[in-house]
């Protein structure tokens, strides 16, 4: 498990988010906090699945480059969970950065993750 410093970077039609935050890296899995929002993301060879949950939802994505996927949104004290159509048009997978650029649902988003370990002084 190491302590790495992450800048996220997330544009809409309707945002444009920067975030610089502490996380943590182990083996394939980051995770970190944005605002009240638990960001873990799972890096595998040509996929990424990305979760977001907060006290009132839970959004589940997959992005697999060139290929249509079905991502999910459920709304806490809610039964229904809702299918999001999601199509990746750009996955970059680096030693330490992400790139994606996909459509949710006709919504284009870019989305950016550049990470580094971070070290402690001990002192």
């Amino acid at each position: 498990m190491g302590k790495i410093n992450l800048k996220a970077k997330l544009i809409s039609d309707e945002e444009n988010l920067n975030i610089e935050v502490s996380g943590i890296k182990t083996n394939n899995k980051i995770v970190y906090k944005e605002n009240n929002i638990t960001v873990t993301i799972l890096i595998f060879d040509n996929k990424i699945e990305m979760n977001r949950t907060c006290n009132e939802y839970k959004i589940n994505f997959v992005f697999e480059k060139d290929k249509e996927t079905i991502s999910t949104y459920q709304v806490f004290g809610m039964e229904k969970i809702f299918d999001l159509n999601t199509n990746t048009k750009k996955l970059i997978i680096k030693d330490n950065e992400i790139v994606l650029n996909y459509d949710l649902e006709g919504n284009d988003f870019k989305y950016s993750l550049v990470w580094e370990v971070r070290h402690e002084n001990n002192t």
